[in-house]
């Protein structure tokens, strides 16, 4: 078994990408039944910071986890790999980050000053996991940088998030333009599973305006699930990803809602990727 290898990108920052690693991730785990890791990228931690307070929202004794190792300790201090995953959720595990993080840009630089060596070596010490899961997400900081490049290199499919603003659409499409770029440069065979539209106001004339430019820079890569702004998805920051019950035991509206509508994105990305066969 190898893992298939998803990087989520945007250029801008704020606009889905950690939430989509998130939710793609819940969803692969717990509606596809698939073995499903995120690891976190960005030395923020939000998507490390989520995943901890979901896997409290489905444990019994609703304990945080200790996070005692994280990404950072795996690439500059050797810790084994697998002894920085945490559970999440049946099927669903967490390679966590922390600001630690942001000190291996440089690092890695010094170790190893050519860029293809960069990524080898990442690549050399998160190995051990992609025998492990049938799918993995990686969650990136939003620039140009040895971690951006890294999971480029790392990755098998990229998944763009659009959020429907100019400056949004320009640097989805300069993440696209420099996606190209380094798969000739780097030799790599990175693919384009689909552009996610992500929060757009539902009744918002210049949202629908900018829809419509989407569907024609974008054309069929454009995914037609749209992610509307949902206070749902809002909370899950706060409160981790839950799964509310009825009194009759059915999933309460809202988390209703959420889950169908990224079952329905991974559905959409999965029909994508059979272009390519």
């Amino acid at each position: 078994m190898t893992a298939k290898i998803y990087v989520i990108g945007n250029f801008k920052g704020g606009v889905g990408k950690s939430t989509a690693a998130q939710m793609l991730g819940f969803e692969s785990a717990v509606e596809k039944k698939r073995k499903t890791l995120i690891i976190d990228m960005d030395m923020q931690g939000n998507t490390s910071d989520v995943m901890n307070l979901t896997q409290m929202n489905f444990k019994e004794d609703g304990a945080l986890l200790d996070y005692d190792n994280t990404i950072a300790h795996v690439l500059m201090e050797d810790v084994p790999v697998e002894e920085a995953v945490y559970p999440v959720v049946e099927n669903l595990d967490i390679l966590p980050a922390d600001m630690a993080f942001e000190m291996y840009d440089d690092w890695i630089k010094s170790q190893y000053p050519d860029s293809i060596d960069q990524f080898k070596y990442m690549e050399s010490k998160l190995a051990p996991l992609f025998e492990t899961y049938d799918i993995i997400y990686l969650d990136v900081p939003p620039s140009i940088s040895v971690y951006s490049k890294s999971a480029m290199y790392l990755a098998d499919w990229a998944i763009v998030i659009l959020q429907t603003q100019i400056k949004s659409m320009r640097n989805a499409m300069q993440y696209l333009e420099y996606m190209e770029f380094f798969t000739e440069e780097f030799e790599t065979n990175l693919r384009v599973a689909g552009v996610i539209p992500f929060m757009l106001e539902s009744g918002d004339a210049v949202d629908k305006e900018m829809y419509k430019l989407a569907q024609e820079t974008y054309q069929d890569h454009l995914l037609k699930n749209v992610v509307l702004k949902n206070a749902r998805l809002k909370r899950y920051d706060g409160s981790g990803i839950t799964m509310e019950k009825t009194m009759k035991g059915k999933l309460k509206q809202w988390d209703r809602k959420s889950h169908e509508l990224f079952i329905a994105i991974l559905d959409e990305l999965e029909e994508h990727e059979k272009w390519y066969e």
